[in-house]
């Protein structure tokens, strides 16, 4: 499953969260790893303003929560079909 979190660009440092003066990145985390493999990091969207990537990486969050929540629901009924 993955974690979809924002963060400032690269050389960038906000002042304080939500600092519109610049630009920022919305980073996907894999965090079905197990503890011997590395986490993967991945940048999903950049350059956007602090409201577009906070949206995004909220979006994002909320269809990976729907996704294990089917999950969840249908793997009782895998087992017993079997």
């Amino acid at each position: 499953m993955y974690i979809y979190t924002v963060q400032a660009m690269t050389g960038y440092k906000a002042k304080f969260e939500g600092d519109t003066s610049i630009k920022y990145k919305v980073r996907r985390k894999y965090t079905s790893a197990s503890a011997t493999e590395k986490s993967r990091n991945d940048d999903i969207r950049t350059d956007l303003e602090y409201a577009e990537a906070m949206e995004l990486a909220k979006k994002f969050n909320d269809k990976e929560q729907e996704a294990r929540i089917i999950k969840h629901e249908e793997a009782p009924r895998l087992t017993l079909k079997a």
